[in-house]
């Protein structure tokens, strides 16, 4: 989900949307739509239960850092890692069975 007053046709290069992303209608201010398609054997009732969770430094970003030999980048990977399994917030949840097609 973008930032609210975020625009994608505006953004600086630094910040900006790219991939897909950037085409996409439905990447907004008011959220996405995704699509999973799961293989799952025969039979059921299944149940889907979705989660969201906000992290405010993602692990690719952090772990960047991690081949910079220098006492800042040092310590702030160590922090991350530190708290990295407690970070994150649950924004939202979501539950509804699942339809399995024959």
């Amino acid at each position: 989900m973008l930032p609210r007053g975020f625009e994608k046709s505006t953004a600086p290069a630094e910040i900006a949307v790219y991939g897909l992303a950037a085409n996409d209608a439905d990447f907004s201010q008011s959220g996405d739509q995704v699509r999973y398609a799961v293989d799952v054997p025969g039979g059921g009732p299944y149940t889907v239960r979705v989660e969201l969770l906000y992290q405010s430094i993602g692990y690719r970003w952090a772990n960047n850092l991690d081949g910079y030999d220098a006492p800042e980048p040092k310590r702030f990977v160590s922090y991350y890692r530190s708290m990295s399994s407690t970070s994150p917030v649950l924004v939202a949840t979501a539950t509804t069975p699942l339809a399995v097609r024959p």
